[in-house]
């Protein structure tokens, strides 16, 4: 058991015993079946609050019974799950002794509650085993588990996709590790994906009882792979990701060139290439060519570089067999990663699919050193949008209430949702709590103190608001204002982010929404934000969100704004948990600012003289 770096932060791993573990610590058969809902299933909180003993279906295939789960993801659209037929009969069991009817839900809590269970387990766990580290497992852990174990088993990744209600293919390199050498031999070898890809030539001499070419070719593959994995985890800036990708698929042979390019107006531009010419790149990075085609159906596209006109400027370059790949994080797409090969006569399937996932694991490399180049960048982008659409939640809820509303403050929550503190004015707080849960937007809503003329509320955001949207695309939150259906928000973006596509996104889901304001900002010359740089790399994530909501909630202020209860059910721990993160992360604050007072002891007003 580990925990894992990954796209969304730090995220604990678990591994079959670390989940026998889990199930042995739950003590109530509630408990277990949420566990095996999320972790055999690969339910979301939300939706294990949704499902009903009559969503169960059964199919005959090869003589065999299969159990499938019909789960509601929202109230117009379902996805099919498939249940292991232990599953199956826990949950028909469970039902039958809660006397739980066939239309009624078998788990009527919120999704909040869910989350409060599996942490629940997840401390016995620890106070069962002595190791801390299962404090960490949440809901994201068990569907993290369900991925990386079906995937172990050999399933397609596109059923895993599709049963655990991912959008995209993509979304799911996250929640697996990189594959090692071994793994991918294997994958090849049980397919038959080799000989099925031979070119005449090859099948000749594997006719002949060779065969060594498309093994080597595989090799060469494998190496090409494992080299540019090695060489993403060295490389500090996007520039060098690009380089390094390149180089790295072409040193060992596994390719005849490789070239990556961004997206520039209407075009490309080439920003890295190995194995042939710059200028020549400028010749096949073209809108109206296969790298216009990759990115606009953000899809790897492969061909046979003679038959398909879509590649025939590659054919000058000596490439029989070539692909183009879009290249993402699964929020941000940087660009396209092409690449030609000779004599391969096609790139099969089974290439295409650990192209697709390159393309992934390169787009979160430029992610993360993007990051690194923010925290270090002496200037950022501050963007303020006006937005009036009632789609956005806080616009809709001040027109609606007729009330302002304002940020105090906002952290990061379970399932990618933002736990919001929000002032309240001119409007009924019980009101606006009732209401909030009703929206697609908000799933928790709580009133932490009501001072008269304002209060303080508590939002968890996982659905429709501008805000929400400016955050996926790796903005900061600094301001947000909405009075009378108009709602402001002033975000925060990298000096080098693509503000075009960012307004596009926006603009696009909440017509009505303007770009009022855009000025470059320095950041202070101080040492702040190296000291906030230097806790952040300290704390974990979920230490840092609990000291961050602690703050905002006034659990620190005297009298208390919040109890410990109280924060550990909307944040969606249990109250021992987010004891044990909140005295970790004052202490990690604490230790983080004397040394580097210790440093700097002329900064200190109360020093000795």
């Amino acid at each position: 058991m580990g925990v894992g770096e990954t796209a969304d932060g730090n995220r604990m791993q678990i591994g079959a015993a670390e989940y026998r573990t889990l199930r042995r610590a739950s003590e109530t058969y509630r408990a277990e079946l949420v566990l095996r809902l999320g972790g055999e299933v690969g339910l979301r909180p939300a939706e294990i609050t949704r499902i009903r003993p009559d969503h169960v279906r059964n199919r005959d295939h090869d003589g065999a019974e299969h159990y499938f789960l019909t789960v509601p993801e929202s109230d117009a659209e379902t996805r099919l799950a498939y249940l292991p037929e232990d599953v199956e009969h826990d949950l028909r069991q469970y039902a039958r002794a809660e006397d739980v009817a066939a239309d009624e839900r078998l788990i009527p809590v919120t999704p909040r509650r869910v989350q409060m269970l599996v942490s629940e387990v997840a401390d016995r766990a620890a106070d069962r085993t002595g190791e801390d580290r299962f404090r960490e497992v949440s809901s994201q852990t068990l569907r993290q588990y369900f991925a990386r174990h079906l995937v172990k088993e050999w399933v397609d990744p596109r059923v895993v996709q599709a049963v655990g209600g991912w959008e995209r293919i993509e979304s799911l390199a996250p929640y697996l590790e990189e594959p090692e050498p071994d793994d991918i031999a294997a994958a090849f070898a049980r397919s038959d994906a080799i000989d099925s890809r031979l070119t005449d030539a090859e099948t000749a001499t594997a006719e002949n009882g060779s065969g060594q070419p498309s093994l080597a070719r595989l090799d060469r593959i494998i190496d090409g792979l494992r080299n540019v994995g090695e060489g993403l985890t060295t490389a500090s800036t996007r520039e060098e990701v690009e380089r390094t990708t390149c180089e790295r698929l072409v040193g060992v042979g596994c390719y005849q060139f490789a070239w990556f390019a961004q997206r520039e107006g209407d075009g490309f531009r080439p920003v890295a290439v190995a194995g042939l010419d710059t200028d020549a790149v400028d010749e096949l990075a073209v809108a109206d060519g296969a790298a216009g085609t990759a990115l606009s159906e953000d899809r790897v596209l492969v061909s046979s570089v003679n038959t398909d006109d879509a590649f025939a400027p590659w054919r000058e370059y000596d490439a029989d067999a070539a692909a183009v790949i879009p290249v993402d994080d699964g929020d941000s797409t940087y660009g396209v990663l092409g690449i030609g090969a000779a004599a391969t006569g096609d790139i099969s399937d089974r290439e295409r699919t650990l192209l697709a996932d390159l393309g992934a694991r390169v787009g979160q490399a430029i992610t993360a050193a993007e990051q690194r180049k923010f925290l270090l960048a002496d200037t950022s982008v501050e963007l303020t949008f006006e937005c009036r659409n009632p789609d956005s939640f806080f616009a809709g809820a001040s027109a609606r209430f007729d009330g302002t509303l304002s940020m105090e403050g906002v952290v990061p929550g379970e399932e990618r949702s933002l736990l919001y503190f929000v002032t309240l004015a001119d409007a009924q707080p019980d009101a606006v709590v009732e209401w909030a849960p009703t929206t697609e937007a908000v799933t928790d809503a709580r009133l932490v103190r009501d001072y008269g003329e304002e209060a303080l509320l508590e939002l968890v955001v996982d659905g429709p608001d501008l805000s929400k949207t400016l955050v996926e695309h790796g903005a900061t939150i600094r301001e947000i204002e909405a009075t009378a259906g108009r709602q402001e928000v002033v975000g925060e973006v990298p000096a080098n982010a693509s503000v075009r596509d960012i307004v596009d996104d926006v603009t696009a889901t909440f017509p009505g929404t303007d770009l009022s304001k855009k000025r470059e900002r320095e950041l202070p010359a101080e040492s702040l934000p190296a000291f906030r740089s230097s806790l952040r790399e300290n704390l974990t994530e979920k230490q840092a969100a609990v000291l961050q909501a602690a703050y905002h909630a006034g659990y620190f202020e005297w009298p208390r704004g919040s109890t410990a209860e109280e924060l550990a059910d909307a944040i969606g721990i249990t109250s021992p948990t987010l004891h044990n993160h909140l005295r970790r992360a004052q202490q990690k604050l604490l230790s983080t600012f004397y040394d580097q007072a210790d440093h700097h002891a002329t900064d200190m007003p109360w020093t000795d003289e």
